[in-house]
């Protein structure tokens, strides 16, 4: 019959004389070890906070020079090098991994 005591069995005189020194098995599993820092994000920050500003700005009622926008220009120019940004990041992440 299977023991399911939460407190472990102690060996008989027998038991030690035929199996040698017998200790109990530790009850409690090893800690965990300590977690590593994480570094900012730069390339979500700073694109975050300028939406922030401008959502705010706008909200607030403030007239913004949108000459730069016509036809998108500077808004593809973001675009493009906020993908950049992101694919760069994610090849340093990914060597750092593997190295």
């Amino acid at each position: 019959m299977a023991d399911y005591s939460e407190f472990p069995t102690t060996p008989t005189a027998w038991q030690e004389h035929a199996f040698g020194d017998i200790t109990p098995m530790a009850l409690e599993a090893p800690a965990p070890p300590p977690a590593q820092r994480r570094g900012v994000d730069l390339t979500a920050l700073v694109p975050g906070l300028v939406f922030v500003v401008l959502a705010i700005a706008v909200m607030a009622g403030a007239v913004l020079p949108f000459d730069l926008f016509l036809d998108g220009g500077l808004l593809w120019l973001l675009l493009i090098g906020g993908g950049v940004a992101l694919l760069v990041t994610e090849v340093r992440r990914a060597r750092r991994r593997r190295g």
